[in-house]
């Protein structure tokens, strides 16, 4: 009975105030009505990309010189610097000036913060966002659906060639350090050479192996000589029955190949030529100098090789993020939801004049008057 009674109450206020509540949502109704009018109509436009694997642009895949398997899509560090490039003020301002943004929405680009609530009004209506599937979607609302989507691809654009210059300013510094360091390696090999000609000259070393061989038989062929020589003579000199010239030319002989053998051992030869004591002498310097100046050379070569492994890296154009969906002008508006907007107005003016109705019949028989 207490139901019905409350019931039978509620019905009876609403009837009571029935043309209130009938004024309140008319105007309510015209009101958001043309609110709703008034209100520009909006079209997102949305594309839809994966950032590339850094690694793509370094110059060890591209010659082969990485033996892992090297995945296209990046890693949720590349998406980290993606969303970063594109929530930049650079994007921002490109986007701006681009645009016409200033003229576009209407702000005075003269004023002092103009530029502020130009950038605050288009980051209003653009939005970076990582999806489900970890690609990343960039969104731009605008009353102009074609203007929508060229702004959305200008700004993958955008970004692409940001962390493509980013990359290729990293690219830019290494190869300005491999070019001094070619240029002072490439001096010091020229001072390394000069060292081994001067080394060379002073020993005159200049193929150490070969000269060394050369010396080595020179010497024992002297040595065979001497002990034949010294062997014949012996045999031979003071019999009757041997010629006198024979014996003088064994012993011609035998200081032929005495003279040669003082000649390979002395330090000072009288004719210049190369002797034993020299090359020994020599030859460790002469090593080390060679030595020096190959490793010098090789050296050198690996970092031109290296240099122009960068360069062709830094040459070739190798996109930052691969392309799902490119931004297409929509068809459909995105906001404002005018029927939601109009229904809303109408049943919230609805509840809140029923509202007031129940707290006016609750405590119209209060005497106000005792309270003061």
């Amino acid at each position: 009975m207490s139901n019905r009674d409350n019931l039978l109450g509620v019905l009876g206020t609403i009837y009571r105030w029935r043309k209130a509540l009938r004024n309140a949502c008319l105007i309510a109704l015209v009101g958001s009505i043309g609110i709703a009018l008034w209100m520009d109509t909006y079209f997102k436009a949305t594309t839809i990309f994966y950032p590339s694997n850094q690694d793509l642009s370094k110059p060890e895949l591209i010659f082969g010189g990485m033996s892992k398997v090297t995945e296209y899509f990046g890693t949720d560090k590349d998406v980290d610097r993606i969303m970063e490039i594109a929530a930049s003020n650079e994007l921002v301002d490109y986007m701006i000036g681009r645009f016409g943004l200033f003229q576009h929405y209407g702000i005075d680009s003269a004023s002092y913060e103009g530029r502020y609530w130009t950038r605050l009004r288009f980051r209003d209506l653009y939005v970076v966002q990582k999806n489900r599937n970890d690609a990343i979607e960039l969104t731009i609302e605008d009353t102009d659906p074609k203007l929508a989507s060229d702004m959305a691809n200008t700004a993958r654009e955008k970004i692409d060639e940001t962390a493509q210059r980013l990359n290729k300013n990293n690219q830019a510094q290494i190869l300005a350090s491999y070019d001094a360091n070619i240029k002072r390696k490439t001096a010091e090999l020229l001072r390394l050479g000069d060292s081994v000609r001067i080394v060379q000259t002073r020993y005159k070393i200049y193929s150490g192996g070969e000269q060394g061989n050369q010396l080595s038989r020179q010497l024992t062929r002297a040595e065979e000589d001497i002990a034949r020589n010294s062997a014949r003579l012996e045999v031979l000199d003071g019999n009757p029955l041997i010629p006198l010239d024979t014996v003088e030319y064994i012993k011609a002989n035998l200081r032929g190949a005495q003279r040669e053998r003082d000649m390979l051992r002395s330090a000072n030869p009288s004719n210049g030529n190369l002797t034993i004591r020299d090359y020994n002498e020599g030859i460790s310097a002469v090593a080390v100098a060679n030595d020096l100046h190959n490793q010098a050379r090789k050296q050198l070569s690996f970092d031109l090789e290296r240099y122009n492994q960068i360069l062709a890296a830094y040459n070739t154009n190798i996109p930052s993020v691969q392309i799902v969906e490119k931004a297409e002008p929509p068809v459909m508006k995105n906001r404002p939801r005018r029927a939601i907007i109009v229904i809303g107005a109408v049943v919230a003016a609805f509840l809140f004049t029923l509202f007031a109705a129940f707290l006016a019949d609750a405590y119209r028989d209060v005497n106000w008057k005792e309270f003061q």
